[in-house]
């Protein structure tokens, strides 16, 4: 009896060695697939400089001017950037790159700091899966850090949005929440959901947050500038559509189907019917799909409890959330996708806590969406340009949205689970009553 006891303690601490040993060697092999930070890239970056620059220097009216590659965030956002311009380009962008990096690795942490406090124990084992499913979206982060991105860091502050709200803190996540949709607007599409839920302390700070980033921008650099970006990054791009091998959207899906655009032309163009048609058809197929499964969950007779640990949905709302962000919003770069990263790693354990069942046809659509939402390396754009009238390239590089679509379903699941449960204890609160 004690050796076999004996022999359970040793495998025990063999098997929490070996969980570490594979965590690091994870994290490892991530950190030896990043591109060298002295390899200075021209892409999404001179943007961010160019912009910062032309403000600190007193020439705001150039900030959507065509001598540079031009800016496509709020005029506000520029004023956020002019500290880059205290360096010389090459350093701002090693610096900047650093910052992207530091921030992904600083998102882990914080969601093992949430494993832990919400979804105890964290074990070795645990960590290792969350490790696994964290670091697959490496292709995304290094697709950032190759542009310049400023997403890593607003997926950061995505991970303390949803620990703000686990706190209680739901007007700091509001905050958060609506920097980030100053800085990027596809998560705007997150807000109605938030109203769905009556989470609305969250969207209406969210909301206010956005509108004060307007009028700040109106204030300081006026009218005529705002129109500008509003005409440039906003009604330009107005019921058009683009082909383009890093737009990963419904709409990009089916422009790579149903339109001969090429796949390194990024000009908006009228959107074919075949694709409205398209994009239409799925839209109000999923949304009769997860309307069906969450009417327990759509306003709800009081605000959600996030620290029930049976009722809370939180996480799934979240993963459902940035699922159809990527899916609906027209224009979605590939890095949008890294938004995904935190909801899906936090998800198995809010599965299991939750004691929902684990049908295997269920988690492999789960597992499968997953992977192909985090994507694979990205290539030049040369590289896509000399194969975009190669159809079965243009349908592979689908895959990455497919992935979202196979995420909607399989979490249309555990949604209607957990409908189902809310719909029960309504039913026994209004029979108490």
């Amino acid at each position: 009896m004690s050796t076999t006891l004996e022999s359970r303690v040793h495998y025990r601490r063999a098997l929490r060695i070996f969980c570490l040993l594979a965590l690091a060697g994870l994290w490892v092999h991530f950190a030896r697939s990043l591109p060298a930070t002295y390899v200075v890239q021209l892409n999404d970056f001179p943007a961010y400089y160019s912009g910062a620059m032309m403000v600190a220097q007193g020439e705001p009216e150039r900030l959507y001017g065509t001598d540079f590659k031009w800016f496509t965030n709020l005029p506000v956002v520029s004023l956020l950037l002019t500290p880059l311009t205290l360096l010389e380009y090459p350093d701002a962008w090693r610096l900047f790159w650093w910052l992207q990096v530091a921030s992904y690795a600083a998102t882990f942490a914080l969601l093992l700091f949430g494993i832990r406090r919400y979804f105890a124990p964290l074990t070795p084992a645990r960590a290792l899966l969350a490790g696994a499913i964290f670091l697959a979206f490496a292709p995304v982060l290094r697709r950032c850090l190759a542009l310049g991105q400023t997403t890593p860091m607003m997926v950061l502050l995505f991970a303390f949005a949803w620990l703000a709200l686990r706190e209680k803190r739901p007007r700091l996540s509001g905050g958060l929440l609506g920097f980030i949709c100053v800085v990027k607007i596809p998560p705007m599409l997150l807000l109605p959901l938030l109203v769905l839920r009556r989470r609305l302390k969250v969207a209406a700070v969210a909301i206010a947050v956005v509108a004060a980033g307007v009028a700040l921008s109106w204030l300081v650099f006026g009218s005529e500038l705002l129109g500008q970006y509003a005409d440039r990054v906003i009604w330009d791009n107005f019921g058009r559509s683009q082909a383009a091998f890093n737009n990963r959207s419904l709409d990009g899906f089916f422009m790579r189907i149903f339109s001969d655009k090429g796949l390194a032309d990024w000009v908006p163009v009228p959107r074919p019917p075949l694709v409205s048609a398209g994009v239409l058809g799925i839209a109000a197929a999923l949304c009769a799909l997860l309307l069906r499964c969450a009417r327990g969950l759509v306003w709800p007779a009081s605000p959600p409890r996030d620290d029930d640990p049976h009722a809370g949905n939180l996480e799934l709302e979240l993963a459902l959330g940035v699922v159809l962000m990527v899916l609906f919003f027209p224009v979605v770069w590939i890095h949008y996708y890294l938004f995904l990263a935190v909801p899906l790693t936090l998800l198995p354990f809010w599965w299991e806590q939750r004691g929902l069942p684990r049908t295997p046809g269920i988690i492999v659509l789960l597992v499968a969406g997953a992977w192909l939402a985090a994507g694979f390396e990205s290539h030049s754009n040369a590289y896509y340009a000399a194969r975009e009238h190669e159809f079965g390239f243009r349908l592979a590089l689908n895959a990455q949205t497919l992935g979202a679509l196979l995420l909607a379903v399989g979490l249309s699941f555990p949604l209607s689970e957990m409908s189902r449960r809310a719909l029960e204890a309504r039913g026994r609160g209004a029979a108490a009553d």
